[in-house]
């Protein structure tokens, strides 16, 4: 009897391939009940057929899809996101009397990965910013109206051991302008960094630690026949522990610890860097040139070899996600203000609508404890180095895939005389 419905099956679908088959499915329908009615087909059967049609047309048309569609193209996705801000500023100094500033501000996102086979993947991403600033994708609400600029954020090829012989230890390799392949925070690494050059990482587990080592080459400027061209070399090796999987205790089952040490040297930056600030970001030495970018030179006897310290403990309490975090670095080529520290937690988790997340943060970070051009933008009036105060902030779930969250920074430089800077943000972020 199924050999005979199957047929069936396929002589209705097939029908439903012809032109008006937007209507195909109800006329179908119809004529399954008629049977019924007229004794010709049981209820049971007429449900069967429907089932085994289901399944000839789902089949159908993923052979289309794989058809039609090119192979590259089964493999793209296209992710991005977009985020609203609106940002206030407070501002003391020793010279003056406080000074205030308000702006809009928008970011967009959007990126492509294509699985051209199983080891090697291509992927881009575009986004706003300006072509002078590489640690901001912001495009503030300004010249009334104007049109604003999308720029090439990350245009790399990937490639990974999965599925060869080495797939035990899974290595991976970039090439071309990428996320930042090392563990840290804003700190060292602004958030919207993306490195330039070549990296790879390798990775291996043996029970419950997996260790993870990353290094990497990235050129900063080329600056032709003068030869010593500015290059910023990195590596750093770490583990996560899960410490007691399987425990009674709900704290000791979820607790895992992550721990990593880099080190960064930058060479030949005595020749100078573009930059996009008209001012040191922090650090010392000399700024040159009459609009951006300018030109950025150390002090004669000053370097930039930064070794860094990073961990975090992540736990749960009553189901509430809880993590503490510190950063440590010292910049080991110089002898003053050559160091930085950040400590804090984050409880909660805004994963999904009206769930939570809240945290807090306390950063000191010297004046040449790191290349200020890539630390955080967000820290004090434009980011940099010379900066100490705490980071309050908490976001809530609001639709899928959206948050609304609010970051407060109170600032103050360390060895300037700015007194101090109070940074308020306010930010709509949907990802899609």
């Amino acid at each position: 009897m199924r050999g005979w419905r199957s047929w069936c099956a396929v002589g209705l679908v097939a029908a439903m391939g012809f032109p008006g088959a937007a209507w195909a499915g109800v006329e179908v329908d119809l004529l399954l009940d008629k049977l019924v009615e007229k004794g010709v087909l049981t209820h049971q059967e007429a449900s069967d057929l429907r089932g085994e049609m289901a399944e000839f047309k789902d089949a159908g048309n993923k052979q289309l899809a794989k058809e039609i569609v090119p192979r590259w193209a089964q493999s793209l996705t296209i992710s991005g996101d977009m985020r609203l801000r609106s940002e206030h500023f407070w501002r003391d100094q020793t010279t003056s009397a406080t000074k205030t500033r308000n702006r809009s501000r928008g970011r967009l996102r959007v990126g492509a990965k294509a699985k051209v086979s199983d080891q090697l993947e291509a992927g881009f991403r575009i986004a706003t910013g300006t072509n002078t600033d590489p640690i901001s994708t912001n495009q503030s609400a300004s010249d009334s109206f104007d049109k604003k600029d999308v720029f090439i954020d990350q245009a790399y090829l990937k490639v990974t051991t999965v599925g060869t012989p080495l797939e035990a230890m899974p290595l991976t390799a970039w090439g071309g302008k990428f996320e930042n392949p090392f563990y840290g925070t804003p700190m060292v690494w602004d958030g919207d960094l993306t490195f330039e050059g070549a990296a790879v990482s390798l990775a291996a587990a043996a029970g419950p630690v997996k260790g993870f080592l990353a290094g990497g080459v990235f050129p900063l400027e080329e600056l032709g026949a003068n030869g010593g061209d500015p290059t910023l070399w990195g590596g750093q090796g770490g583990a996560t522990w899960a410490v007691a999987p399987g425990a009674e205790a709900e704290w000791l089952n979820a607790l895992t610890l992550k721990g990593a040490v880099g080190y960064y040297d930058y060479a030949n930056l005595e020749n100078g860097v573009d930059v996009h600030e008209s001012s040191a970001f922090g650090n010392t030495g000399t700024v040159s040139g009459a609009s951006a970018p300018f030109r950025f030179v150390p002090r004669n006897d000053y370097d930039y070899n930064e070794l860094n310290v990073t961990g975090e403990a992540n736990t749960k309490l009553v189901g509430l996600p809880i993590r503490l975090h510190g950063d440590y670095v010292k910049n080991v080529a110089i002898a003053d203000d050559d160091e930085g520290f950040q400590l804090g937690f984050k409880v909660g988790t805004a994963d999904k609508p009206m769930a939570w997340e809240a945290g807090y943060s306390y950063q000191r970070l010297e004046s040449d404890a790191v290349f200020g051009l890539f630390a955080d933008s967000d820290f004090g009036a434009s980011g940099g180095t010379d900066r100490s105060g705490h980071v309050y902030y908490a976001t809530l779930g609001t639709l899928n895939n959206s948050t609304l969250g609010f970051k407060w920074f109170v600032t103050e430089e360390i060895d300037g005389t700015d007194a101090g800077v109070d940074r308020l943000q306010v930010d709509w972020l949907t990802k899609f």
